[in-house]
């Protein structure tokens, strides 16, 4: 890279915009490549295109080889740019040179990536003068093509949601399915939360019919890094794994800025991004800017743009030819810079960037690590800045950036017995085929339960060759058929199926609601946030399924005013510790919205009431604290309580890939058996993992919330540390030192 770190730096502290927002810079020193040779040799013409390329196996890539020819199922984790497209592509293309009737499918979690690695197998086809009959098959594949993919093509590149609804036509796929040697699942890690444990039984499904139709394919997952990619793995698919993740790839040098906004409170966050992603541009590098919102790319583009040239904006929206367009031209060097929304984050391919700069943390450690992967891909030295907002979970890692460099990634959350999801899948299997009691084994100990519910529900039936009274017991003779017809159009794999609300504007639908989430984020007269944008609600129809809303004022935003309450139903596991008890178990939350302020970001403006707000009422799983022994811990015991909530929710994201909107919390002094009591439970009816993920690791949880809290400089408690801005109690009472004195206990500081 044409550029010195130092210098760059040096020349950073000299522009007028800068407050000494720079807290810390890491560096990651290069490495060498590991490469490694297989035995037998690939076959000839494979070797040959690797040759003709100048294309050395790296360890890594070879090892995936070696276990795929054992028979193994592998899920791979390597860095952003280390070749694990090679690594699953080769495997199969060996399998098809040996075996003349295989077939492999390859599952991508976006259409956009699904046409770019089409590109890239065109190329390989004809260059090794194979013929595979490559295709993507989606739902832009014309009706005309459909049947000639079907038929001939041997490597089908798809989605989850494609194969979702085509599953319900399987013998259509006969020819494909029986022939089946590999499913690839690309960017594993996107599977998760509700889409994941959709895709997990969808998944299941598939393998069941392909059972039907004799075949039993291997399974490649490629995945960013987790906690433990074993088991997401094993939960997403149902097999065993073999985890690769000793990466033999070359790389550079990778330097990390982080810079704190708050430094600079005169200038606004993203205003400083504008500023870094130009600078980073005027000092002769290719750079890519990562913004929280397709609004803020283009803003973001615009005021960088005005300060040096080669400078354009790109988001999801764009038409598939401008997209194209942009990627080449940054990839051709004929752009010198791009703001982009996390479109880019996953594997499109721009080429090797100088620098990435990430406006606000992507949520995620593997988020991060993917975005700043973008920078240095061809081997070069490289920069990333990441610019931290204000907010809990950023002033913790700025403060504890070993969560960032050397802690694993979060963990993946999967379930696969939630019974609203089970039940839709269950509907879906029974018209592709008859479930019987043998199917327990694909779907798992809430089968059977969730069947003779679906019977009892008259949506699936007896199938029988006589007339007579339908039986209502599932005995391991008899089979069921849906009671209906196309069951995959009536729900989709983002979300549950019941009580969807579309959010409107200008006739576009901007997103689509869950119920709870549409009464506790846009209720009448919120400013609700889509893609970091405000937008405020006009009219808002739940029985029509419809919220209406139009642009607001970016200094605007509303903090809804409601009431929980909670009540455990069943209690599933506990630990008892000296001075309080650890629980986990399935409870019914009840939230019942009052009302809302309306603020900027200095002043509340107005107090508003509601009337006529449905409660949202929900049973799922909740990880709790009881505290037994308060000695030592002084103060307002109520918002100590709030406050320690706050906290542990804000850091919950370290410890699962979820978002903070993902879950809920509760502190009540007479809590559960009358002792005090704070409540984690996940946002989602049935729970989707996320409990029970905190309960296994809560003692982390609380060590990260309780130093979050007590190294934060504010005084009586901030934004910071223990507010949130999602807090249906206005934030009231919090007591920050009280709440030290918690966590110190749960953590097992004292």
């Amino acid at each position: 890279m044409p550029f010195d770190i130092k210098s760059f730096l040096s020349i950073l502290a000299n522009q007028k915009w800068y407050k000494g927002q720079i807290i810390s810079v890491y560096e990651v020193p290069p490495q060498k490549a590991r490469f490694a040779s297989l035995t037998p040799p690939l076959p000839r013409k494979i070797e040959s295109y690797l040759t003709a390329k100048d294309i050395q196996l790296y360890s890594h890539q070879a090892e995936v080889i070696r276990k795929v020819r054992e028979g193994k199922n592998v899920v791979l984790t390597t860095a952003t740019a280390s070749g694990k497209s090679l690594a699953f592509i080769l495997p199969v293309l060996e399998k098809f040179c040996y075996d003349k009737n295989a077939t492999a499918l390859f599952l991508y979690p976006m259409k956009a990536l699904s046409y770019d690695q089409l590109k890239s197998l065109y190329d390989m086809e004809r260059e090794m003068g194979l013929a595979f009959n490559i295709a993507v098959y989606d739902g832009d594949t014309p009706k005309k093509e459909r049947g000639r993919i079907r038929g001939q093509s041997r490597l089908i590149l798809s989605n989850p949601h494609a194969f979702h609804q085509y599953l319900g036509w399987h013998r259509l796929w006969e020819r494909f399915f029986r022939n089946l040697k590999f499913i690839v699942i690309d960017e594993a890690h996107w599977y998760r939360g509700i889409y994941g444990s959709n895709v997990a039984l969808l998944i299941r499904r598939l393998r069941r019919i392909l059972r039907y139709y004799g075949s039993d394919p291997q399974f490649i997952l490629a995945s960013a890094t987790m906690a433990d990619p074993v088991e997401h793995a094993n939960k997403l698919v149902g097999k065993q794994f073999e985890l690769v993740d000793d990466d033999g790839s070359a790389h550079g040098k990778k330097t990390y800025v982080l810079w704190d906004t708050g430094a600079n409170p005169s200038r606004s966050e993203h205003q400083q991004a504008a500023d870094l992603f130009a600078h980073c541009v005027a000092s002769g590098m290719q750079t890519l800017c990562f913004t929280v919102s397709r609004k803020m790319a283009e803003l973001t583009a615009l005021w960088a743009g005005e300060e040096v040239p080669g400078i354009a904006p790109y988001r999801a929206g764009y038409l598939p030819e401008e997209r194209r367009a942009l990627e080449k031209d940054l990839k051709e060097g004929r752009l010198r810079g791009i703001a982009s929304t996390n479109a880019l984050e996953l594997g499109v391919d721009i080429g090797g960037l100088d620098a990435v700069v990430i406006s606000g943390w992507p949520g995620m450690v593997a988020s991060f690590r993917q975005q700043s992967g973008r920078a240095g891909r061809s081997g070069q030295d490289a920069l990333v800045i990441q610019i931290f907002f204000n907010g809990p979970l950023e002033s913790f890692l700025l403060k504890n950036p070993s969560f960032i460099f050397a802690n694993p990634s979060e963990q993946a959350i999967i379930t696969l017995d939630n019974d609203y999801i089970l039940k839709n899948h269950l509907q879906c299997a029974a018209e592709e085929l008859p479930l019987e009691k043998k199917d327990e084994e694909w779907f798992g100990a809430g089968y059977i339960e969730a069947v003779k519910s679906l019977i009892k529900e008259d949506s699936i039936h007896l199938v029988t060759d006589y007339t007579g009274i339908r039986q209502k017991a599932f005995r391991r003779s008899k089979k069921y058929a849906y009671n209906g017809k196309n069951a995959a159009r009536k729900f989709n794999l983002s979300s549950f199926e019941d009580g969807e609300v579309k959010l409107i504007c200008d006739d576009d639908v901007l997103e689509v609601l869950s119920r709870r989430q549409a009464i506790m984020e846009a209720h009448p007269g919120a400013i609700y946030l889509h893609q970091a944008e405000p937008y405020r609600v006009k009219e808002f129809n739940l029985d029509e399924g419809v919220i209406v809303v139009e642009p607001a004022k970016n200094n605007l935003y509303t903090t809804t005013l409601s009431r929980t309450d909670i009540m455990v139903n069943k209690v599933t596991r506990v630990e008892k510790h000296v001075r309080y008890n650890l629980y986990l178990g399935r409870v019914s939350v009840n939230e019942q919205v009052y009302g809302y302020m309306l603020k900027t970001y200095d002043k509340v403006i107005s107090h508003c009431d509601l009337d006529g707000i449905p409660p949202v009422k929900i049973d799922t799983v909740a990880a709790w604290i009881q505290i037994m022994d308060l000695k030592g811990i002084p103060g307002d015991l109520e918002g100590g309580l709030h406050a320690a909530e706050h906290a542990l929710i804000a850091v919950t994201p370290l410890l699962a890939m979820c978002d903070h909107w993902d879950v809920g919390g509760v502190s009540i002094v007479s809590g559960y058996g009358g002792k005090p009591a704070i409540y984690i439970y996940d946002g989602f009816p049935g729970g989707i993992g996320i409990a029970e993920r905190l309960y296994s690791h809560f003692g982390d949880l609380a060590k990260q919330a309780y130093e979050l809290v007590k190294e934060c400089d504010c005084k009586d408690g901030c934004p910071r540390c223990v507010m949130s801005y999602k807090c249906g109690n206005n934030n009231e009472p919090l007591d920050k030192h009280c709440s030290i004195k918690i966590l110190e206990l749960i953590a097992g500081k004292n």
